[in-house]
């Protein structure tokens, strides 16, 4: 499906029915045959609109002489559909298409942040400045969605020290999948909004390059933002795989513990029970007692032994 905005006298944003020179096109998983008719009315390459619907299409930008467009693709986040209960984060690409006459949007899924920019006065007349008004918007997304994934760390991070279970860590690596998802797609947008300083098919003015700056600041900081946020996160898992491995050896020495002591009794026990002569008389009343003072005797030496040896 698509829909068509446009800046009206008073500067603000309106849905048209039909398409206008200087509107916005936004396009949301259409169909083969939507993504012809904008084409061919619009005068933008089929590829164009094609591209930015696969879900594996890297961040670049791309011109056209023939149709003198500019693709512009970048990645933004979105909620992992096949998440666990935890708000985990994919990035899908979205296409901006700067045409002679349109300003095309393109993803395979809902851009929600989009709607952000409906509310504000956006002329589309000025369609340099509105597709950075986009990559801004797309920039401010990650800084969200990591404060949401922080909370979440955090909260799981206190629940750890009280109990540990398997979906707390299956959590975390809900976290961490998002976190490499945010650092990959902002890396190759970063290169995007560099190459737009240099590119000659994009005209910018003053104001445009200040936002251009504003653009790249905001990303940069989503990536360093990232980057910490992953360290946390390999320090945290490092920390408790090493308690768990710490609370194994102690469970399995504590174990062993047992079975030695249990171990000496035992073998003390068999040797007096053998049917053979034994040097205690076997009708001595008292003969059992000093059994059990022998086995008494080997516990205590065997434990001191691992006492002076620091094992418990």
């Amino acid at each position: 499906m698509f829909v068509t905005y446009k800046s009206s006298h008073d500067g603000i944003l309106e849905m048209i029915e039909k398409f206008e020179k200087n509107s916005w096109i936004n396009i949301t998983a259409p169909s083969k045959e939507e993504l012809k008719e904008v084409s061919q009315l619009c005068n933008i390459p089929i590829e164009f609109l094609e591209d930015p619907l696969d879900l594996e299409e890297s961040a670049r930008i791309q011109y056209d002489e023939e149709t003198n467009c500019t693709l512009i693709i970048n990645d933004f986040p979105t909620i992992d559909v096949n998440g666990h209960q935890l708000d985990s984060y994919i990035t899908i690409p979205i296409g901006i298409i700067l045409g002679k006459d349109y300003i095309v949007t393109v993803s395979n899924q809902t851009t929600n942040f989009l709607e952000g920019l409906i509310k504000r006065n956006i002329n589309t007349s000025m369609k340099n400045r509105f597709a950075l008004e986009i990559i801004l918007s797309i920039s401010t997304q990650y800084i969200e969605k990591l404060k949401q994934l922080n909370k979440q760390r955090v909260k799981i991070e206190s629940n750890l020290r009280n109990s540990l279970t398997n979906k707390q860590l299956y959590d975390l690596m809900e976290i961490e999948k998002s976190l490499v998802y945010f650092l990959t797609s902002l890396k190759a947008n970063s290169v995007v909004i560099t190459k737009l300083f240099r590119t000659n098919s994009v005209k910018l003015y003053e104001d445009d390059k200040e936002l251009l700056e504003d653009v790249r600041i905001e990303n940069n900081q989503g990536i360093e933002t990232t980057e910490l946020y992953t360290r946390i996160l390999n320090s945290i898992t490092g920390s408790y795989s090493s308690l768990i491995s710490n609370e194994l050896n102690n469970t399995m020495k504590t174990l062993t513990l047992f079975t030695v002591f249990l171990t000496l009794p035992t073998l003390v026990f068999s040797f007096f029970g053998m049917n053979v002569i034994l040097p205690i008389a076997d009708k001595d009343p008292f003969s059992w007692i000093i059994i059990l003072i022998i086995a008494f005797i080997f516990v205590n030496l065997i434990g001191l032994a691992l006492w002076r040896r620091r094992i418990f």
